[in-house]
């Protein structure tokens, strides 16, 4: 295990704010480095057992007073509430900062850290396998220890102690890791449940309602933005501000301009108030995780099954057509052409340079509204057994959506790391209908139409129904055994009628 003493924390690797922060914490005293709604806060967690659920505004250093917590937890005897203390965020920048928030606050209040650092522990997986996962942990001398634990709902499995699961409406696999967490009440422990909301019918969500409906029993805590304002938030930020050597607006206009930022978004993101929809139905964790720098590179193109999607467009929104390599059982996006504005005959030969250069086994493309006309002449390029033609409404919309975001939630597709892919992936929305079913909407504010997430679920979708199998088989040449019959072979034809000579007179089966 690679371990720095608490002093000899690297801050170059620390974000700006982090390292004012800990700059901040040597220049404040002890009893004033929490905010008045951080104390609060603290204090109802002190004072609760089970499961403590917190739902609070964006942006508003909650996160740096439960490091506070964590420190305090780990560090005392065991007859005055030590634990170990097992963190869990939607990625490893988190759990990082996390551990050098509590390595800081630990400097501060003087408590008995002896290291901090990385260690590895052993996942193992429901088919017995494992692997090293890197973790990150402190230490104390009181026995106890905080450490930050890989994002999966195995993580818990032997632990004992107090879990904090942060930003919890934006982790994939929630109820599963709440199932996993709640195993440790058991003998004592502790679930804290952290988040700021996304949508009503996020699982985050519906525990609240569930605890304050009476059918789980738990504590809930609100923390607004009005609440941290009122707390000092304005003046700790200011004070950052000095210490970094920026600038910073007067009280008022700089609470206009954050409100201004979040626009119609500002009851969720800062009242506390989860909108009506139900969220991203691909959760921002999943998409982190399915992220890769080789993704998106046509050269990395290795030959394998290829399965293509297609939003259609003309004029004013995206014209998308991506193609996607399968290896094992995870889609690779290869060859992505992304336009606005070009002709049908533009976009068709994009689609003809991707289906002469890969091994195409289906060509899915939306054929609602003009999408009619490029549906046929797909079907007359390529054949019918290849090319389908799909309308984005009603079950087929929900099928199609739900595939991309399991897709996603497996961990079974790979992207590239691109903003504005990302706002296309995440714009897509769950809405709950009268009768209590659900529907897939784009984004209600109507500022991202998702079309790259419409053409990566016909890929996906065709790449889980996969390929028809047909084979070529050598046939008598004309006129065999005829007199004056013609020694030339004919070949069978391809399901799309288009000739091809492999496996003449082999016999061999393919399935593209």
């Amino acid at each position: 295990m690679t371990t720095v003493l608490p002093t000899d924390i690297n801050r170059g690797e620390r974000s700006a704010d982090a390292q004012a922060s800990a700059i901040l914490a040597e220049r404040l005293p002890a009893g004033k480095l929490l905010l008045i709604y951080q104390q609060s806060a603290i204090a109802k967690l002190r004072a609760s057992t089970g499961l403590i659920v917190i739902e609070k505004s964006r942006r508003i250093g909650f996160t740096w007073g439960i490091a506070s917590y964590a420190a305090l937890v780990a560090a005392a005897a065991v007859q005055a509430g030590g634990d170990d203390v097992f963190y869990m965020g939607y990625e490893q920048d988190m759990a990082r900062e996390f551990i050098d928030d509590c390595a800081t606050f630990a400097k501060a209040y003087g408590l008995a850290a002896s290291r901090v650092g990385e260690t590895v522990f052993e996942d193992v997986a429901e088919d017995g396998s494992s692997r090293g996962i890197k973790a990150f942990r402190i230490d104390f001398g009181s026995g106890f220890k905080i450490m930050a634990l890989s994002s999966v709902p195995r993580a818990f499995r032997g632990k004992q102690g107090v879990v904090i699961i942060d930003e919890a409406a934006f982790h994939s696999q929630l109820e599963e890791k709440l199932k996993a967490a709640m195993a440790l009440l058991i003998w004592g422990g502790k679930v804290i449940i952290v988040s700021t909301h996304d949508g009503v019918m996020n699982p985050f969500n519906q525990l609240i309602d569930e605890i304050r409906g009476g059918k789980k029993k738990g504590v809930v805590i609100r923390v607004t933005f009005d609440d941290a304002l009122a707390g000092g938030l304005y003046e700790r930020i200011a004070l950052i501000a000095e210490v970094r050597g920026i600038p910073v607006l007067p009280k008022d206009e700089w609470i206009a301009e954050i409100r201004g930022f979040y626009g119609e978004n500002a009851g969720e993101e800062l009242d506390v108030i989860p909108k009506l929809s139900g969220g991203s139905l691909i959760k921002l964790e999943s998409l982190l995780l399915c992220q890769s720098d080789d993704a998106a590179k046509p050269e990395l193109y290795n030959g394998g099954l290829y399965y293509m999607g297609r939003d259609v467009a003309r004029r004013n929104d995206g014209q998308i057509i991506w193609g996607m390599e399968q290896v094992g059982d995870v889609l690779w996006l290869r060859d992505r052409w992304e336009q606005t504005g070009r002709s049908f005959l533009e976009q068709s030969d994009a689609a003809d340079w991707m289906v002469k250069n890969r091994r195409m086994v289906a060509y899915w493309l939306d054929q609602g509204g003009m999408g009619e006309q490029p549906v046929e002449e797909a079907v007359r390029r390529y054949g019918a057994s290849r090319v389908q033609g799909q309308f984005l409404a009603g079950q087929n919309r929900l099928d199609l959506a739900t595939g991309l975001a399991k897709r996603f939630e497996e961990l079974r597709i790979r992207i590239p790391s691109d903003p504005v892919l990302r706002a296309d992936l995440l714009a897509i929305k769950k809405l709950p209908t009268s009768g209590g079913g659900v529907r897939i909407a784009d984004d209600p504010d109507g500022k991202v139409h998702a079309d790259r997430f419409w053409a990566g679920a016909l890929a996906s979708r065709a790449a889980d129904l996969g390929g028809g199998e047909y084979d070529y088989r050598a046939v008598k040449p004309a006129g065999a055994g005829v007199p004056g019959g013609g020694g030339r072979q004919r070949l069978k034809m391809r399901p799309d009628h288009s000739g091809d000579d492999r496996g003449a007179g082999g016999g061999r089966r393919s399935t593209f």
